[in-house]
């Protein structure tokens, strides 16, 4: 599906979304047309989501760069979609087994990950790292250089108040998990707990740990 398929698709969801909530409007008797009021918003937020959902697309179809490297322990689903010949739904398998597995202590164990195989492996090692990589200045990050200072000297994110550029400085966290974050605060309201992140696709209890020193909720005890 191509970028404006995307697009054309959720604009169409909002159309729906528009004749549902105008069809309940009038079938509720003396609910008049106040029940419009909310739906500026709904298009905008959908507005967003395309334009999110563009930019992604765009990374995702992005080259690598010679001698350009992809860190496994620190990529997304966006960075590590842009491999050779590995696609959206392997890229999700390499970030899930991560989150229930733990980091992948050499690029070897990449093996583990279904659909991975000897000649696959051999394929993708030029362009991967494990952990510490060997030229950082090469290496693919989508989120900011880490600062010198140490994490607790680093202002904890609020997960009940980030917006999706100021998830995108936690480390570990790419465009498409902050994304989910926000899809998740959305729908369930807010965060009560740092664990709620368990509710996140593809955040797992390792992951949640290496998350923790870096968030905070508000309002938690």
């Amino acid at each position: 599906m191509t970028t404006g398929e995307r697009t054309l698709l959720l604009r169409g969801l909002a159309i729906l979304l528009v004749a549902g909530v105008v069809r309940v409007a009038l079938d509720r008797p003396g609910a008049g047309v106040d029940v419009l009021a909310g739906l500026p918003d709904a298009a905008a937020a959908l507005d967003s989501a395309a334009e999110q959902l563009a930019a992604e697309t765009v990374e995702r179809s992005r080259p690598l760069e010679a001698g350009e490297q992809v860190d496994l322990n620190a990529a997304d689903e966006v960075a590590l979609d842009r491999l050779p010949r590995v696609g959206p739904a392997l890229a999700a398998r390499i970030v899930a087994d991560r989150a229930e597995n733990g980091p992948f202590d050499d690029v070897s164990q990449l093996v583990r990950v279904a659909g991975v195989g000897p000649a696959t492996l051999e394929r993708l090692r030029p362009h991967l790292a494990a952990g510490a990589v060997a030229d950082p200045g090469r290496a693919l990050s989508l989120s900011p250089p880490l600062p010198f200072e140490r994490v607790d000297a680093t202002p904890l994110v609020d997960l009940n108040r980030a917006d999706s550029l100021t998830l995108l400085g936690i480390r570990g966290v790419g465009p498409a998990m902050a994304g989910r974050i926000l899809a998740a605060r959305r729908r369930r309201g807010r965060f009560r707990s740092i664990d709620d992140l368990l509710e996140v696709s593809g955040i797992g209890p390792r992951t949640l740990e290496r998350l923790r020193a870096q968030v905070t909720v508000a309002g938690e005890l």
